[in-house]
């Protein structure tokens, strides 16, 4: 069975437990909280980086601490690899107002988040989260070394989005 290494950078939120409780990991997954307090005004691109470098898993999924998973998501996230081994995965995910992004299959900033990339651990790979900058997911993955035309675009919401609003958007 292939392996996820959870990235989940926090600033100490009480939301926290919720996206704890909606990955669902397997036994031989792991799951690495690495905390951004008190916080660096980075967006967690610093501590995702730190994830990246203790992660032992063959994929990694990124997630931030104000955000959850659908139901099923490991089941999801595993049939995609299986159907596309050694390929970067991009879902969509929603934001609390209705909005689902990816719109289109294109690597163009504000269509690419966090929460929808689920990537081999191929450390060379893999671009790093650049510090200060509000479309680090965009850069991460526009700059990987896998061709464009290599990533898997998924249909399926794997993720909501919290930004401390509270319930599920429906």
């Amino acid at each position: 069975m292939t392996t996820i290494s959870f990235i989940i950078p926090t600033i100490g939120r009480k939301s926290l437990k919720k996206t704890l409780a909606s990955i669902k990991e397997k036994p031989s997954d792991e799951v690495i909280v690495v905390p951004d307090i008190p916080p660096t005004h980075m967006w967690g691109n610093n501590r995702r980086n730190e994830g990246i470098a203790k992660a032992t898993c063959d994929y990694l999924a990124f997630i931030d601490d104000d955000d959850w998973y659908v139901d099923g998501v490991r089941e999801i996230m595993e049939q995609s690899i299986s159907e596309n081994p050694g390929k970067p995965n991009l879902f969509r995910m929603q934001y609390p107002n209705g909005k689902i992004i990816w719109s289109e299959k294109k690597v163009v900033p504000g269509n690419i988040s966090t929460q929808m990339i689920l990537v081999p651990n191929v450390k060379e790979k893999l671009y790093y989260w650049p510090g200060k900058r509000n479309m680090a997911d965009f850069i991460f993955v526009d700059n990987w070394k896998w061709p464009k035309d290599e990533i898997i675009w998924r249909e399926e919401i794997i993720a909501y989005l919290g930004h401390n609003d509270g319930e599920r958007p429906h």
